[in-house]
Order: structure tokens, then sequence, then C-alpha cells
């Protein structure tokens, strides 16, 4: 599988699924450019940084239990931003970055799920390395997602799975890594 590229190896992952996942194959080009750059990341010993609007919070812990299921590969450093901080959600945007970067020595990633006007979404697009799972909304740099799409959360939870499978694909080296698009 080392010959084929990042894009035709998502493609084929979606297609033996088993799982209708049209609505990917149309739009794995959005995916490839965040996802593979994500991936790489946490192979390169970056730890993930969760977080989420309150919709999606349910999501975020999903995705905490289920990432280190998996247990032929290494367990992947993830925590929740909400745990890092005040419970009244009154923060300092700076004040955050500046302790992430203390924290984790710069090598963080941050995984935002959620709508776009959230203020969190700020603090992902401000870092470089992030990775946006974003709702309603047009972010270059995420896979934009509609809230009223009744099938939102199915997508969330079809956009997992393969996110774990390409995690184990490029940690074992099963996918060629001169992706670029």
């Amino acid at each position: 599988m080392n010959d084929l590229n990042f894009a035709n190896w998502t493609l084929e992952l979606a297609r033996k699924d088993g799982i209708s996942m049209g609505w990917f194959e149309e739009r794995r080009f959005d995916w490839c450019q965040i996802a593979h750059r994500f991936t790489k990341d946490i192979i390169d010993g970056s730890t993930i940084v969760i977080c989420s609007d309150l919709q999606k919070k349910w999501f975020c812990e999903y995705a905490m239990q289920a990432i280190n299921i998996n247990t032929t590969r290494p367990l992947l450093p993830i925590v929740s931003l909400e745990s890092m901080l005040p419970k009244d959600m009154t923060f300092d945007l700076m004040l955050v970055e500046d302790m992430l970067s203390v924290a984790f020595n710069n090598k963080y990633i941050i995984w935002y799920i959620g709508h776009i006007n959230n203020k969190l979404v700020k603090l992902a697009t401000n870092h470089q390395s992030n990775f946006i799972w974003s709702f309603d909304g047009n972010l270059h740099t995420a896979f934009n997602l509609k809230s009223d799409d009744v099938n939102s959360d199915i997508k969330l939870l079809q956009l997992f799975k393969i996110l774990n499978k390409t995690i184990d694909a490029m940690m074992f080296d099963e996918i060629d890594d001169g992706y670029g698009i």
C-alpha cells in the first residue's frame, strides 16, 4: 500500500468501510489537507488538546475515550482543554495560549469541534497546529459541516473512524508519506 498517495488511500478506506459515505468522497480533498498534517504532528510527538462548543461536548468525551482503545499502536497523548480552564469559561485567549505553550513546550495541536461563532475557534486558528471541524462556517483550514444536517452526528463518528484508521496507517508506514495537495 506504500505506493498509494494519501488522497487515494483515504478514498479507498471510505469505500471499503461499508457505510454510506458518498458525502465524504466528494469532500475528501478538504479532509486530506487537514488530516495529513494533524496525523504527522501526532507522529512527531505533539499532544492533542481537544475542545468544543457545548453542543459537541459529547463528541470530545467520545474521542478522548475512543482514541486509545486501539491497543496495537502506542497511546496518543490527548487532553481536554475544558479540564484545564476555569469552570465559568471566562478566560483570556492569550493566557490560555501561554499556558498551553508552557505545558506542552509548544508541541501541541488544538482540535476544535463545533460552531464557528465560538471563541475557541479563534484559539485554534491562532495556533499553527490545529485540526478544526467547524459547523456553519467556511474556514479554509477546517473541515466544514452544517449543523442543520440531520446526519451531522453520524458524520462526526464516521470522520473519527477514518481518522483513527489514518493514524494507524501513517504510524505503521502503510501510506506513502509523500502526499501533498
